[in-house]
């Protein structure tokens, strides 16, 4: 039985690594609000992993009814939130202003270009766009797979 939930932890310490949709989504969040809504979102992926992995542990994923339910749940919640995205994008929003560029730092100045960067409208609109349509599709995708 240790030897099962060893390779079970395992399992799903290389699931977390992988990235997927979820990088996205994280991206998207970290870059256009900020490093802590960033940090946010990974803190709720985190704890969806966590729970996702305690119910397998545990057996209850092993239910054909209750992976449905979880897929479909899942793939509709990606489908809202790629939606979301795509209607986000037709907003207008007023460009940050930009402060001056650190000095000193070369890190700080570079990561300071980049985000004046992904501020500008016409990229986080092409971001909006890309990210809901990836995450639009994710969802279908995985509403069709079968168990």
């Amino acid at each position: 039985m240790f030897v099962q939930l060893l390779a079970a932890v395992g399992v799903l310490a290389v699931l977390t690594m992988v990235p997927g949709p979820d990088m996205a989504v994280v991206t998207k969040r970290a870059v256009a609000c900020g490093w802590r809504d960033g940090l946010r979102t990974v803190g709720g992926i985190t704890a969806g992993l966590l729970v996702w992995g305690v119910l397998t542990v545990a057996g209850l994923a092993a239910s054909a009814t209750a992976y449905t339910v979880v897929k479909l749940v899942g793939a509709a919640y990606l489908v809202a939130l790629g939606v979301q995205s795509l209607l986000g994008s037709r907003k207008k929003r007023a460009r940050a202003q930009g402060g001056a560029a650190p000095v000193g730092n070369p890190w700080r100045a570079l990561l300071s270009k980049a985000r004046a960067f992904f501020e500008r409208p016409t990229v986080r609109r092409a971001m909006d766009r890309v990210t809901g349509v990836v995450l639009i599709g994710f969802g279908v995708k995985v509403a069709g797979t079968q168990p």
